[in-house]
C-alpha cells in the first residue's frame, strides 16, 4: 500500500469518528457507490476539511497497527495473483478460432466466466453446458455455439472486468470500454455476415447484441435490433419442428435447447416492454418449457459469485425460467392494457382490468416455488433477488400508467379514491425494490448488477421522487441511488439514468436529499441547455413519463 493511501485510511478513521452524522452519511454512501481512492481522498480534503490530520499519540498508534499488519500481510507477487484467478475461473475456454479480436485464451476465459456468472444468470436463454462444451471443441460448424454469439457476449462481458491481469504477467492492452467496442464490431460484422441464414446461436447473439447495445445506450440502433428479434423468433418458432416421441436423444435435447431460446429471449423482450410501457412484439410462444427438477448437489444448480470468495448458493434455472415465462404471460396482457387508447375506455373499466391484474401478480408470488421465494434463513441469489425487484416494477408500471390517465405521475393526483390507493401502492413497490437492493448490498455487493436491474431501480427512483418529504421514501431513494451510481461506473447506459433522476428532479424544482450530493457530484457543474432537455426527455418518455 503507498504512502498516500495509508494516509487516507487515517483520513477515514478520522472522518467517521469526527464528523457530524450528515457529513458520515454522506461519506458512506461514496464510499457504497465505488468511488475511486482519488474521489474519496477529495472529498474528505474539500468538503470535510480534512485534509491535514494532527498527528496525536493516537494517529501514531494506528498508523504502526496499519503497517504491522501490512507487513504481515506481505505483498502478493503478480505470478501468484495471477495464479489465484486461473485456479478460481469457473470456465477454461479458447480464444480461437471463436474471435479475431487480439487476446488470450486466459482472458477470454475470464470474460466468459464473468458474463455466465452476473448477466446470463438473470435471463436465461443459453444451456450453458452445451455452449461450454462445444466452444472448447473449438469448431465452428457446431449447434450450439458461433463466432456471432461469442463475440457478442464478449462484448457484454467487458463492462464487469475489473483491472484484468492475465497468467503470462501482462495486463490486456486497451479500457474495458474499448475492449467492448472490439469485440462489439467484430459481433456486429459477423452477424451481418450470417444474410439472414437463421440459427440457434443468431437468436441468442442477437439477444445478448441488443442488450450490450442498449448498455452502451445507442436507443436508436437498439430498437433496429429489438425488431430483428422479434422476426427472428417468428421466423425460427415456424420453422422448427417439435421433437417426437421417436426422436433420438440428440433431436429431443436439440429442440429443449431452442425452447430454453425462444422462451428466454421472449423474457428479456417482455421485460424491456414493460418497462417503456410498449405493446407486445409479438404473441406467446407455443413450445414446451423445460421441467422444473430439483437435483441436489447438482453443479448446475449451484450459483457461485465469481470472482469473489463467497460460498455458492442454491440456483434452479429450470425453476427461474419458468416463474420468468409466468411473470411474461402477466406482462404480456398488461403491456395490452397499458397501449390502448384509453379515451374509450371509462375509469371503471380501467380500475377493473388494473385490478384484476395485480390479483394474478398476487397469485404468482403465492405459487412460486420454494427454491424462488426469498427467504430468512437461506442466502437468496441475485436471481431470485432480481426476479422479486422485477415483480415490484410491474406493479409500479401498472399503477403509474393507470393514475397518468387522469393526472401527471411526478405532479400526482390523488383527488379520486383510486388515485390515492395507486399512487400508496406505487410508493410501497419502490420501498420494497429498495429493502431487495439492499440485501442484494448485503449478499453480493452491487458492483456487477445487471442491465435490466438499473432499469428496474430507475423505475423506483422516479416513483420515490414524489414523495421525498416521508423519511422512509427518502431513505429509499438516497439507497437506490447508491445502487445506480454503482452501476454508472461500469456503464454508460447507467450513467444517463442516474443523470435523468437529476433531471427530472430540477426541472420539477424538487430538492434532493443531501445524502444523494456526493453520488451526482459528476453531473454538479454541468450546464443544462436545449439539448440536455431533448436528450433526457426522450428518455424521459422511454420510461412512460
Amino acid at each position: 500500500m503507498m504512502e498516500q493511501d495509508r494516509e487516507l485510511l487515517i483520513q477515514l478513521v478520522s472522518a467517521l469518528r469526527g464528523s457530524n452524522e450528515r457529513h458520515v452519511s454522506h461519506l458512506v454512501n461514496m464510499i457504497r457507490s465505488h468511488a475511486s481512492l482519488q474521489e474519496i481522498r477529495e472529498y474528505i480534503t474539500n468538503h470535510l476539511k480534512l485534509g491535514t490530520i494532527e498527528d496525536t499519540s493516537e494517529v501514531k498508534e494506528f498508523r504502526r497497527q496499519i503497517r504491522r499488519l501490512l507487513d504481515l500481510e506481505g505483498p502478493a507477487s503478480e505470478s501468484q495473483k495471477a495464479q489465484r484467478v486461473a485456479h478460481s475461473r469457473s470456465f477454461n475456454v479458447p480464444a480461437k478460432p471463436w474471435t479475431m479480436v487480439r487476446c488470450n485464451s486466459s482472458f477470454v476465459s475470464e470474460l466468459v466466466s464473468l458474463w455466465f456468472t452476473w448477466n446470463h444468470s438473470m435471463f436465461p436463454c443459453i444451456d450453458r453446458s452445451l455452449f461450454l462444451r462445444d466452444m472448447r471443441a473449438g469448431n465452428v460448424v457446431c449447434q450450439y455455439c458461433s463466432p456471432f454469439l461469442v463475440n457478442a457476449i464478449l462484448a457484454d462481458a467487458c463492462a464487469l472486468l475489473d483491472d484484468y491481469h492475465s497468467e503470462d504477467g501482462s495486463y490486456m492492452n486497451g479500457s474495458s470500454h474499448s475492449l467492448a467496442q472490439c469485440f462489439y464490431q467484430q459481433a456486429q460484422r459477423l452477424h451481418e455476415e450470417e444474410e439472414g441464414r437463421l440459427s440457434l446461436a443468431t437468436i441468442q447473439g442477437l439477444a445478448v447484441l441488443w442488450r450490450c447495445t442498449c448498455s452502451f445506450g445507442d436507443n436508436h440502433l437498439a430498437r433496429m435490433y429489438e425488431g430483428r428479434i422479434a422476426d427472428a423468433l417468428r421466423d425460427f418458432s415456424s420453422s422448427t419442428t417439435p421433437a417426437s416421441p421417436k426422436s433420438s436423444e440428440n433431436e429431443r435435447q436439440y429442440d429443449n435447447v431452442c425452447n430454453i431460446a425462444v422462451l428466454g429471449v421472449y423474457n428479456i423482450l417482455q421485460a424491456n416492454l414493460i418497462i417503456y410501457q410498449r405493446q407486445p412484439l409479438i404473441g406467446i410462444p407455443q413450445c414446451a418449457r423445460p421441467l422444473a427438477l430439483h437435483v441436489e448437489g447438482l453443479a448446475g444448480e449451484q450459483w457461485a459469485p465469481y470472482p469473489n470468495s463467497q460460498p455458492a448458493t442454491t440456483s434452479h434455472e429450470s425453476c427461474l425460467l419458468n416463474c420468468l415465462c409466468d411473470l411474461s404471460l402477466i406482462v404480456n396482457d398488461i403491456c395490452r392494457l397499458l397501449s390502448q387508447d384509453r379515451r374509450d375506455l371509462s375509469r371503471e373499466v380501467v380500475d377493473q382490468s388494473v385490478e384484476a391484474s395485480f390479483k394474478r401478480l398476487e397469485a404468482w408470488k403465492a405459487h412460486v416455488p420454494s427454491c424462488m421465494r426469498l427467504s430468512d434463513t437461506e442466502r437468496s441469489s441475485p436471481q431470485v433477488l432480481g426476479t422479486h425487484i422485477y415483480y415490484h416494477t410491474i406493479i409500479i408500471t401498472l399503477y403509474s400508467s393507470s393514475q397518468k390517465s387522469s393526472g401527471s405521475l411526478r405532479m400526482s393526483n390523488t383527488n379520486t379514491p383510486s388515485n390515492a390507493i395507486y399512487r400508496a401502492m406505487r410508493l410501497e413497490a419502490a420501498r420494497e425494490v429498495a429493502q431487495l437492493v439492499e440485501l442484494r448490498r448485503r449478499l453480493w455487493g452491487l458492483d456487477r448488477i445487471s442491465a435490466p436491474l438499473s432499469e428496474w431501480v430507475t423505475i423506483s427512483l422516479l416513483t420515490l421522487l414524489e414523495d421525498l418529504t416521508t423519511l422512509e421514501s427518502k431513505e429509499a431513494f438516497v439507497s437506490l441511488c447508491v445502487a445506480l451510481r454503482v452501476s454508472a461506473r461500469r456503464w454508460e447506459h447507467s450513467k444517463g439514468l442516474l443523470r435523468l433522476t437529476q433531471h427530472l428532479a430540477l426541472q420539477a424544482r424538487l430538492t434532493l436529499p443531501p445524502e444523494t450530493i456526493p453520488l451526482y457530484r459528476d453531473f454538479q457543474d454541468v450546464k443544462w441547455g436545449p439539448e440536455d432537455d431533448e436528450k433526457f426527455g426522450a428518455l424521459a418518455q422511454r420510461f412512460g413519463l
